[in-house]
């Protein structure tokens, strides 16, 4: 059992990177879109939940920085819990 929770907890923090990923390259797509600041291209991997709700982006990008975000947040969800089960199962095994 601790083994199938180790395996989620790798799966959802993966899955949290990838997500981080697909916003930062949204955001950028977006706000190259608009033209403007470069800077706050450069910007867009680290703090792209920020810019991309300051620069008012497009509609369907908003829809989807907001489809990136809620994903990001689950697999951190899902990750830190299955790495507190894998934890506390490989605890009580010993």
């Amino acid at each position: 059992m601790p083994s199938l929770s180790t395996i989620l907890a790798y799966a959802g923090f993966a899955g949290a990177l990838v997500s981080w990923i697909a916003g930062a390259a949204i955001c950028a797509r977006a706000l190259m879109a608009q033209g403007g600041n470069r800077g706050m291209v450069l910007l867009a991997p680290f703090a792209w939940p920020l810019i991309g709700r300051a620069k008012r982006a497009s509609e369907a990008a908003a829809a989807q920085l907001n489809k990136a975000l809620v994903a990001f947040i689950a697999c951190m969800l899902l990750g830190t819990a299955a790495f507190a089960a894998s934890a506390n199962l490989s605890r009580f095994a010993k």
